[in-house]
């Protein structure tokens, strides 16, 4: 679907979020098609930064799970809520490939988990990436 209106980098991103959401329930389809098929059937805007940040996303899902999975103690991606799941892929990417400012990520990250999961979820995925971000430099430590 065309662009109606220009979006901002929250809506992009959380648009992202509930079609990564939304793939955890159809893994058969190729990642390219099943965006086509979300966005053709739905009156929702969607953008080719959208699309971009989806694809990259499904494309690196093993990678990004073992970045999430190195810091989560205790806990593999396969047992996270489906929502945390999603979030934390593409917040893993948007920091890590995608070259956003993690402290942006972050925020973003938590401010939208908030939204779809359960109270508990914004801590966790707070810890998760700013252990990530940490680890590789992208942040500061405080002192």
């Amino acid at each position: 679907m065309a662009d109606k209106k220009k979006l901002s980098r929250h809506e992009c991103r959380e648009k992202t979020f509930m079609l990564l959401f939304a793939r955890e329930f159809d893994k058969e389809t190729p990642a390219a098609d099943f965006y086509d098929i979300q966005t053709l059937n739905s009156e929702e805007v969607t953008n080719d930064t959208i699309r971009r940040n989806f694809l990259a996303v499904c494309e690196m899902t093993e990678e990004l799970d073992k970045e999430i999975e190195a810091v989560s103690v205790k806990w593999k991606v396969s047992r996270m809520s489906t929502a945390t799941r999603s979030m934390l892929r593409l917040a893993v990417w948007e920091m890590l490939a995608d070259g956003v400012p993690a402290k942006v990520v972050i925020n973003e990250a938590v401010e939208i988990i908030k939204i779809y999961d359960d109270d508990s979820a914004p801590g966790f995925l707070n810890g998760i990436l700013n252990t990530i971000a940490r680890s590789r430099n992208l942040i500061v430590q405080a002192e």
